[in-house]
């Protein structure tokens, strides 16, 4: 295996030029420029509404977290990668501290669930931050264990680390915040997938997420509700499936080409929270399906050149991290469309870049920024070559 190329003394700032990804980049901002448009197309009346009378307050705010989001895209741009690999386990400590904090906060008003900390006037939401620490934290612990270990210290990190995975979990059940779990299962297994781990190690885990399941609909009845609604269709319409089918009216309204931008009627409190959950649904609405298709397009590019940046890791740790951050973004993705279509259950989920923003667009943006910054050192280092192999974990 080839090792990288020895370095300078290390300095979380400063490298050579070298290109930028601009497929990735130009991606992403026709992504955020999209959801400027839907975002206001779809928000402009409940602002009107709820402001007396002033129809930008949602645009202006969403502007203001994406200029942050823009900041915080450079920064990370600027950082080197090997300092996030320093700070993963601070960070995931302070991560979990914050959702112990978000569980004895009062809720927020207006809210159901205890997920959000608000100070000094700005909320943000614990539980997305806990999803990066635990993707930079994974990558980390995985990138320890490898050839030159012994099977009992392989096997003591690899159940630590399960450890500390449920344990984040747990927290951000008690929330509660499913669509937050799925979308940290799903990003977790991916990256144990590409580390190699036998399928067989993967099914002895299987006991101990049915257990999770069952607890969960146990404390959470509401959720038996939502999956007994998806299986069987549209079967209660003003009431359980109510979401779903105004989802899908929207998007068969919307036909090939749309019906305009601003001529959504579903906007009009058919469809809950059509500027964040359901903007897909107005997309299909006001663009058609070929508007629809091209912002799939455009993840398309995010997760293929997400993906391509981690093959060409010139490490372990950042080929751990480019994965998981890009299985991130897709999960997201497919979770809001796929309920949006009536694919999954339904759960709330933004669309990356997209949805009305805050914690979730802030962070998004910075993680492209950690990728274009991986890719970045990828022209100035020799690379890692070959992907994890499988080992006895």
């Amino acid at each position: 295996m080839m090792q990288p190329r020895p370095t300078t003394a290390y300095s979380p700032l400063g490298y050579g030029k070298a290109a930028l990804d601009f497929p990735l980049l130009g991606a992403v901002v026709a992504l955020c420029i999209a959801g400027v448009i839907f975002m206001f197309t779809s928000s402009a009346a409940h602002s009107w509404q709820t402001t007396n009378g002033d129809s930008i307050t949602f645009l202006t705010n969403h502007l203001q977290r994406l200029a942050a989001g823009i900041v915080a895209l450079v920064l990370f741009y600027h950082v080197r990668y090997q300092f996030i690999e320093r700070i993963a386990r601070p960070a995931l400590v302070i991560a979990l501290f914050t959702l112990l904090v978000v569980l004895v906060l009062p809720k927020l008003p207006g809210t159901t669930a205890k997920r959000w900390i608000s100070l000094f006037g700005l909320s943000f939401q614990p539980a997305e931050l806990a999803k990066y620490a635990l993707i930079a934290y994974t990558s980390k612990r995985l990138s320890e264990i490898d050839e030159s270990s012994f099977p009992s210290d392989r096997k003591q990190k690899f159940n630590t680390l399960l450890g500390i995975i449920v344990l984040a979990l747990g927290l951000i059940i008690i929330e509660p915040n499913l669509s937050m779990v799925i979308l940290i299962c799903g990003t977790i297994l991916t990256l144990l997938l590409v580390h190699g781990i036998e399928w067989k190690k993967l099914l002895m885990m299987l006991p101990v997420a049915i257990a999770g399941i069952g607890a969960i609909l146990l404390v959470k009845p509401y959720m038996i509700k939502r999956i007994a609604a998806f299986t069987d269709g549209i079967s209660d319409p003003l009431n359980t499936s109510y979401h779903v089918r105004q989802s899908l009216i929207a998007i068969g309204q919307g036909g090939w080409f749309g019906l305009g931008l601003g001529q959504s009627t579903q906007k009009h409190y058919y469809l809950p929270e059509p500027y964040n959950d359901s903007i897909f649904s107005i997309i299909g609405e006001e663009a058609g399906l070929v508007g629809a298709l091209l912002l799939l397009s455009a993840f398309l590019v995010v997760i293929v050149r997400g993906w391509k940046i981690a093959l060409n890791a010139q490490d372990r740790f950042s080929y751990y991290l480019a994965a998981g951050i890009t299985a991130s973004l897709a999960c997201s993705m497919i979770i809001n469309v796929g309920v949006n279509l009536a694919l999954l259950p339904a759960t709330g989920q933004p669309l990356p870049f997209v949805s009305y923003g805050g914690t979730s667009l802030v962070i998004s943006l910075a993680a492209i920024g950690v990728l274009l910054n991986i890719a970045k050192q990828q022209n100035t280092s020799a690379k890692w070559q070959g992907a994890a192999r499988p080992l006895s974990i």
